[in-house]
């Protein structure tokens, strides 16, 4: 595929990282083939802060990684919703898919509504004039509603696979819409799904070798109906494929990241820095 095949594309992602890990090169070659793709931020990436601090820094680091690939700060959006644990028992998203009560709050370690940044609010604040409760309801609301404002062609999100509560969690509640608009006769985008924490663990995959193409994570296929044969593979720019990382600019957008390149992580974040990256088209 080219990139110009996905037409307007929108990446939809749980935390600030996953969005360059995932599609770096994607949004770099849709920004500068004019198709002015749209990045969508589910969390602020708050775990375990007990105040708005850490997820102020995280947003306004995305802000920076995604304005070095051409993206401008109008096609980035907050939903505003809270990074409660990695785990499904302790993930937010998760455990707001499992929810049987709409309505119920389920409160984050720093409070119980979305927010953004000052100087960008959070999506539901935009549109309808105050925060969301930390609800179902109000998430279906609020993925329902930036699909209507963006009405993308294509949408890019984590897959159910991944062993993080929230990449997986995102990807139910997309399908679910999904297949919703497709019974209400709605346009119903293409969707694709890419993975970031793998069934072989992050301490194994990717593998720590270079700026080479990524391989297949050890277990993928009993884990999960995805099949490596199966996968669509983009290569990345020219400007991401340098050995030395002080010039590649997927490194370098990464490295925006400040907050989530703690010790235990860099490795891990690093290793995505890769001559490609690699999707499936979802059949939903």
């Amino acid at each position: 595929m080219k990139i110009t095949d996905f037409g307007k594309i929108m990446v939809i992602v749980p935390h600030q990282d996953d969005e360059l890990l995932l599609t770096a090169g994607v949004l770099y070659s849709a920004a500068h083939a004019g198709l002015n793709p749209h990045v969508v931020m589910v969390t602020n990436g708050d775990y375990g802060c007990h105040d708005h601090s850490v997820g102020y820094a995280r947003l306004r680091e995305t802000l920076t990684g995604v304005a070095m690939l051409g993206v401008p700060n109008e096609q980035v959006t907050f939903l505003g919703y809270a990074d409660t644990g990695m785990p499904r028992a302790e993930s937010f998203l998760a455990g707001l898919y499992d929810e049987t009560d709409e309505n119920k709050v389920h409160p984050s370690h720093c409070g119980t509504e979305t927010y953004g940044l000052p100087e960008k609010p959070d999506f539901h604040a935009q549109h309808f004039g105050m925060p969301a409760p930390y609800t179902k309801a109000g998430f279906v609301q609020d993925l329902k509603a930036v699909l209507d404002e963006i009405d993308p062609d294509s949408i890019i999100t984590t897959a159910l696979c991944d062993t993080h509560g929230d990449h997986s969690g995102l990807y139910q509640f997309i399908c679910d819409e999904l297949r919703s608009r497709r019974e209400d006769g709605k346009k119903v985008p293409t969707l694709y799904t890419g993975i970031v924490h793998s069934p072989a663990g992050d301490e194994n995959w990717p593998l720590r070798d270079g700026v080479r193409p990524l391989t297949c994570p050890e277990g993928l296929e009993s884990a999960s109906t995805l099949r490596w044969e199966n996968r669509i593979v983009l290569p990345v720019p020219q400007e991401m494929l340098n050995e030395d990382l002080a010039q590649n600019l997927k490194h370098r957008a990464i490295s925006c990241h400040k907050t989530a390149l703690k010790p235990d992580a860099v490795d891990f974040l690093y290793s995505f820095v890769k001559a490609d990256e690699v999707f499936w088209k979802v059949d939903l």
